[in-house]
């Protein structure tokens, strides 16, 4: 029986997508060699369909995470940043500056989506998948502020047994945690630690990304489900202007984030 052709090169491309780490274009015209513009018109064609979707923190191409037959649970946190990515980049068009969406996974603050790639803007780019230290950073404090009781005694559970190796997180446990969360809660938003420099294994004056953040929460029925940013260069000492004139903008977008994710829940459990 004859099979359709321009299918059959569809679902080859579709079988090359990874869900997670992604496949650039290039990667995929290595491994189907199937010419740029036929690859860019059926990518466009699986991601109109549902089928398929481009991370704007990357521009790599990944299957949608609904399309697993058995999502794990990096699968599912993944798929935060699969919703989320529209909404960030309406964010940064809006305030200028960009964001990134983080999940907590393993004890750290896990980006799954960021708008910093599509910035003209002066601010250091981290990968999808970076892993963020949690309690210097303003997503970390953010997370550790509005979690459940539980989760937050875990994260410090862990802290005891594997005592961060920068100077200044060992500090903020010995005594200030509790406090700084306070404030945090009290604010609706967190801060990033001045004496951090966005590397959760080297002090500050080794490595240095020289921005300065705020985060707040992406909630929903009480529950944590990741944490959103707003960054900028920290030399141009813009914190109280982009907490009076954007915080707003930050916590409508974490909390529409949060409402698409558990509707794509429900409607995913409906289905099941």
């Amino acid at each position: 029986m004859k099979t359709i052709d321009a299918l059959a090169r569809g679902l080859e491309v579709l079988r090359s997508l990874e869900e997670r780490r992604g496949q650039s274009l290039a990667e995929l015209h290595r491994a189907t060699g199937i010419p740029k513009p036929s690859l860019l018109r059926i990518l466009d064609t699986l991601e109109q369909g549902g089928f398929a979707w481009r991370a704007i923190g990357d521009g790599r191409y990944r299957r949608r995470v609904s399309l697993i037959f058995r999502p794990g649970i990096d699968d599912e946190l993944l798929r935060i940043g699969e919703i989320a990515a529209p909404f960030l980049e309406a964010l940064r068009r809006k305030v200028i500056w960009p964001s990134d969406v983080l999940v907590h996974r393993n004890f750290r603050m896990e980006i799954v989506e960021t708008s910093r790639r599509q910035s003209h803007l002066n601010v250091a780019v981290y990968a999808i998948g970076f892993r963020v230290e949690m309690f210097l950073s303003a997503p970390g404090r953010a997370y550790l502020a509005f979690c459940s009781d539980a989760e937050r005694a875990a994260v410090l559970t862990d802290a005891a047994a594997n005592p961060p190796l920068l100077v200044r997180a060992r500090q903020v446990l010995a005594g200030e945690l509790p406090a700084i969360l306070d404030e945090t809660r009290r604010l609706g938003y967190a801060s990033r630690d001045p004496l951090f420099g966005g590397d959760g294994e080297k002090e500050m004056n080794v490595s240095d990304d020289g921005i300065d953040a705020i985060a707040v929460p992406a909630m929903h029925d009480g529950k944590v489900l990741a944490t959103m940013n707003l960054v900028w260069p920290r030399k141009y000492r813009l914190k109280a202007q982009i907490v009076r004139n954007h915080l707003a903008d930050l916590q409508e977008t974490a909390a529409a984030i949060a409402a698409a994710a558990a509707e794509a829940e429900t409607e995913k459990r409906s289905t099941e």
